[in-house]
């Protein structure tokens, strides 16, 4: 099999007609270019140039070859700088499955922090729910997850988890949007509450919360929550990572309520996974963006 180097010998002899001409071109000296010269001819099988007192003229096989190596060089090259751009990190592929919550600011922050178009990383990001996350994951066919979980199933690597308040968004001029620090939950009980389908609406229902705990509203995630909110009312409780991103393009106010059960969430990925340096940096860019949201969360409940 030819080499690199003497394929580039073989050019350089070929463009200037001379072994000396071409060792100068390639730094190196006239002996080691007639050496990696004669090894290719022997590879080759017949000769390649035939000596003359002024350099060397190319034989019909030589410049058959070149037509060749010319042909496939730009191929080679191309190829050599794409191993150099994935080195570099700058291409590849990484493969996410996320819910709502991770969706709107985090994992795009962690992806323009990452310059992933800068870079030509392709990007498949699946938005589901919390089953369906960790199904996919299962499955193997992501890379890295992140779900609202109770408790982290058998087979996954778990990269980060924590837990944060939920959080009660009020509107701007409600009674409660004057109140700082956490929410008690009984300050809850006279206004219409919107809360999240499971632990959430089942503790608000049991502790008799909201005026409208006999005709509840809830909704499965804290995006659809704050949407019913603006068009049928309601207080609705939400998850961290939805209200810090919704208090960015709305009016109101996100305040902690601290007696509900805390969103438990995780990111991950299915044991046995090789991942790679990209997929390395983007769960390191992610829960860096989730640490921001977590500090934010911890201000707000001094």
């Amino acid at each position: 099999m030819f080499t690199q180097k003497q394929l580039e010998i073989f050019r350089a002899v070929m463009q200037t007609g001379s072994v000396s001409a071409a060792g100068r071109r390639m730094n190196l000296s006239q002996p080691s270019v007639s050496r990696i010269l004669g090894d290719l001819e022997r590879q080759f099988g017949v000769p390649l140039f035939q000596r003359q007192s002024k350099g060397v003229r190319p034989t019909p096989e030589a410049e058959a070859f070149l037509e060749e190596l010319e042909r496939n060089y730009l191929v080679l090259t191309n190829l050599e700088e794409a191993a150099a751009q994935i080195a570099r990190k700058e291409r590849g592929t990484l493969s996410i499955a996320t819910i709502t919550a991770a969706s709107l600011e985090i994992v795009p922050r962690a992806l323009e922090r990452m310059q992933v178009k800068e870079k030509q990383i392709k990007v498949s990001w699946q938005v589901k729910s919390s089953k369906w996350v960790l199904d996919f994951a299962r499955s193997g066919t992501l890379r890295t997850g992140f779900a609202n979980v109770l408790h982290m199933p058998s087979g996954m690597q778990v990269l980060y988890e924590n837990t944060v308040p939920h959080m009660c968004f009020v509107p701007k001029g409600h009674p409660l949007s004057d109140g700082e620090g956490p929410l008690p939950l009984r300050s809850l009980r006279p206004y219409p509450v919107i809360g999240l389908l499971g632990q959430v609406a089942d503790e608000l229902a049991l502790r008799n919360i909201g005026a409208n705990v006999q005709s509840p509203l809830t909704a499965e995630t804290s995006l659809a929550a704050l949407t019913l909110s603006r068009h049928c009312g309601g207080l609705p409780i939400v998850d961290a990572f939805t209200a810090h991103y919704w208090q960015q393009h709305n009016s109101g106010q996100p305040l902690v309520v601290s007696e509900l059960p805390y969103y438990r969430f995780a990111v991950f990925e299915p044991l046995g996974t090789r991942a790679s340096m990209i997929d390395r940096e983007f769960q390191a860019s992610l829960i860096a963006e989730i640490d921001k949201i977590v500090s934010w969360v911890n201000q707000l409940t001094r």
